[in-house]
């Protein structure tokens, strides 16, 4: 596996222009209404017009573009839905081999005889010269994997990424073991474990250098991590014309068939973005010896879930004057329904109210308060320092966490409380309400603990 992960490094780049980038757009435009530019005919400026066609869900490529071996390393799709405000991005490794289909075969072989059905994503970058043919082409084919439009690509070539990371000021990070490399100017650079602020040579070193790790998960959350570490950098600059700064300079290194002012239309949902917003995802499939093949059902399948999330979410929005024109005519309905059971309903109250208070009763007796156990919290996401930040928080509640660790063998979503008997962690809901609690005594064993909180992405603080 000779290509490395660089493109994560784009994405925090790109996903930053996304948070960063908007806000001195509209600090510079305007925000009282979407719109959209269109150039003078006459080259002398623009002139906004009302945007009619701001489309509910964006979708763009990002590519690293390594000019030293002349090849794409690797390519990230981003989906961002206006509507929800979420911004799902799907990694693409650099060894990823497809099988393109015979329609975009047909197109792509007539560009460059060189092109092959079966062939690495970066394969198709070195058949072309003109950069926007690279990028062009490599698209098409990823539109032929996730079967559907692309409508912009972003690409950051190896002579811009400490540029473009060092745009902002240093990020902290929390480096996880003792790093030590050569930066392109052949000077060494050594990263000890722990929290280090760092530059854009160092950030490049970390996170393209394959040598430095075990495996390329390890590296992958390594690089995801610095990533919600500098989102989070990001999205805390709060001064508009410091982000428009950012971002006109970042639109200056990149290539790209968009640009600064073709972004507007979509600034005022950029700027509504938070880290809590952003989900990474490598494509579904498997290594072997020299390649990653991906699992192109699961991958449309993913995709399609996203594009019907979005859907729906437009669905209700569009459907909102019917529901209020049957909102008066369900009330009415409603009021009949509630009257009618409402005496039924107080015959049965006193009984049930008895019984439910003397069974709450019984149960709250058996309860253990967890403020006399002993708490560990382990974080299964990418979300960097989030364990830390939960730990603070519980101890102020007056909890006693006696650990954090990371673990990613988890992958949860929500809360999952692992605990020593049934007895403990229900009151721990308080704070994780869509938690599962389980009984698990030999887990527990090894720590000692009585209770451990594993935190998913939805646990974010």
């Amino acid at each position: 596996m000779q290509k490395v992960i660089k493109v994560l490094l784009l994405i925090v780049l790109l996903a930053a222009t996304c948070f960063g980038s908007y806000k001195g757009v509209i600090a510079i435009w305007g925000e009282d209404e979407i719109t959209s530019v269109t150039e003078s005919p006459v080259g002398n400026g623009s002139t906004e017009v009302k945007s009619k066609d701001v489309k509910n869900m964006l979708v763009t490529a990002y590519y690293y573009d390594n000019y030293t071996q002349n090849v794409i390393s690797y390519a990230v799709v981003r989906f961002f839905n206006l509507n929800t405000k979420e911004c799902n991005y799907l990694f693409f490794p650099g060894n990823t081999k497809v099988d393109m289909s015979n329609e975009t075969f047909s197109v792509l072989y007539n560009a460059s005889s060189n092109i092959k059905q079966s062939c690495y994503i970066s394969d198709i970058a070195p058949c072309f010269v003109r950069d926007s043919d690279r990028y062009g082409y490599t698209t098409m084919l990823l539109e032929d994997i996730i079967k559907t439009d692309i409508d912009c690509y972003e690409a950051i070539t190896s002579d811009n990424v400490i540029r473009v990371v060092n745009l902002l000021d240093p990020v902290s990070f929390d480096v996880p073991k003792k790093l030590k490399f050569k930066d392109d100017s052949n000077i060494q650079i050594v990263l000890n474990k722990g929290m280090q602020t760092l530059l854009g040579d160092q950030v490049k070193g970390m996170l393209t250098k394959p040598e430095l790790y075990d495996s390329e998960e390890e590296r992958l959350a390594v690089s995801m991590d610095y990533i919600e570490n500098y989102l989070f950098a990001l999205t805390s600059i709060k001064d508009r014309d410091l982000q428009g700064d950012y971002y006109k300079q970042y639109y200056d290194l990149v290539m790209s068939d968009t640009n600064f002012q073709s972004m507007k239309p979509y600034m005022v949902y950029l700027y509504q973005l938070q880290p809590k917003d952003i989900k990474m995802t490598v494509a579904e499939g498997s290594y072997t010896k020299d390649s990653y093949k991906l699992n192109t059902t699961a991958i449309q399948a993913f995709v399609k879930t996203l594009l019907t999330t979005n859907t729906t979410a437009n669905q209700t929005s569009d459907s909102s004057a019917d529901a209020d024109a049957t909102t008066e005519s369900n009330a009415t309905t409603a009021d009949a329904t509630t009257e009618a059971t409402t005496t039924e309903a107080a015959t049965t109250e006193a009984t049930t109210e008895e019984a439910t208070t003397e069974e709450a009763t019984t149960e709250e007796k058996k309860d253990i308060d967890s403020k006399d156990l002993e708490i560990e919290i382990y974080n299964s996401t990418t979300i960097n320092g989030l364990a830390a930040r939960w730990k603070a928080k519980l101890e102020n509640e007056g909890l006693k966490i006696t650990a954090t660790e990371t673990e990613r063998n988890y992958h949860l979503k929500d809360c999952q409380i692992l605990v020593k008997n049934k007895r403990m962690g229900k009151d721990l809901l308080e704070f994780f309400p869509n938690a599962e609690i389980k009984v698990d005594k030999e887990t527990l064993k090894a720590s000692g603990a009585d209770i451990r909180i594993v935190l998913g992405t939805n646990d974010n603080i």
